[in-house]
């Protein structure tokens, strides 16, 4: 019974916005342009949060709250590039153009960059001394036990210490990951209306007219775009001949620096400091071959790293 009274509530909440999106035309703009690719005019944020623009206002863009999404999470597509319509929304009062997966901090994304220490708790041992400090009057033997309490605790905060130190390298290493997941999640636009969307402006020639300064559509072919002037189309394997993988593309973050020395050969270190945190960080260049990788250690282990052509 229950079930039965739960499905018709869903039916009731879904039915409104089945009507809306086959009454308004979602189906003809989903269709044509899902899976399209075009040229951006524009950076964009590394977020699901995308940029948005409200076309009941006379300047549909507000230039503050896009610069300040692109110092908070990076571009994750740039000006000049060739993206794909991964997915078209069509709400009640806006219209999402999710390129290239639509931007990193949606459902599921991990975008924490802490890691946690794990607190060593009082060993049996410790909860001992301290009771049996607590229970004697014999000045002698509680002078020793406090001792042996001294040396319990400080073990205890040694390895409290061990641990703070790995959490922070792991926060770095994590921090660095959510990083580079934002520039590889793709970006969105969000077409937004104060209450609905009006009737024509759900077409795909309208959308692309909203879109014109910020997108380039000129090129829109199934699965292709004109590439700009100056860009050089992506090269294509050569049949049948297995690609050969360069050890600076082997570099992982979480690398030890023996493991990268083992890989690379030995690097020149070009800086080296002590953070208020007390951890130490180091700045090497690696050349291999044609490539160069400059690679940021934090207690000897990869944090980071960049890799360009000599």
């Amino acid at each position: 019974m229950h079930r039965s009274k739960l499905a018709a509530v869903l039916l009731a909440v879904a039915f409104p916005l089945l009507s809306f999106a086959a009454q308004n035309g979602a189906d003809p703009i989903v269709s044509y342009f899902s899976g399209k690719q075009v040229v951006i005019k524009i950076d964009m944020p590394g977020t699901q949060k995308g940029i948005d623009l409200r076309y009941n206002n006379s300047t549909p863009m507000n230039w503050k709250e896009y610069s300040s999404r692109l110092r908070q999470f990076g571009a994750a597509i740039h000006k000049g590039d060739v993206a794909r319509i991964t997915t078209i929304v069509v709400k009640k009062d806006m219209i999402e153009v999710q390129l290239d997966g639509g931007g990193f901090g949606t459902f599921g994304d991990d975008t924490n960059t802490t890691v946690a220490a794990k607190v060593v708790p009082k060993s049996d041992y410790e909860k001992s001394l301290e009771q049996q400090i607590a229970n004697t009057d014999d000045p002698d033997k509680k002078a020793q036990l406090q001792r042996d309490l001294n040396r319990e605790r400080a073990r205890r905060e040694r390895q409290d210490a061990i641990n703070q130190s790995a959490a922070q390298v792991a926060s770095q290493i994590k921090a660095q990951q959510v990083a580079d997941n934002r520039m590889r999640g793709g970006s969105r636009f969000n077409l937004r209306w104060s209450k609905s969307i009006p009737e024509k402006e759900l077409s795909p020639e309208a959308i692309m007219k909203l879109l014109a300064d910020y997108v380039d559509f000129s090129g829109l072919q199934a699965g292709r775009a004109e590439l700009p002037p100056g860009a050089a189309p992506a090269s294509q394997p050569v049949p049948n001949q297995p690609p050969s993988v360069s050890p600076t593309a082997q570099l992982q973050r979480g690398m030890s620096l023996n493991d990268v020395t083992n890989l690379l050969g030995q690097g020149k270190l070009l800086s080296e400091s002590v953070g208020d945190n007390g951890l130490k960080t180091q700045v090497y260049e690696y050349l291999s071959g044609d490539r160069r990788a400059e690679v940021t250690f934090v207690e000897g282990t990869v944090v980071k790293f960049t890799i360009a052509s000599n």
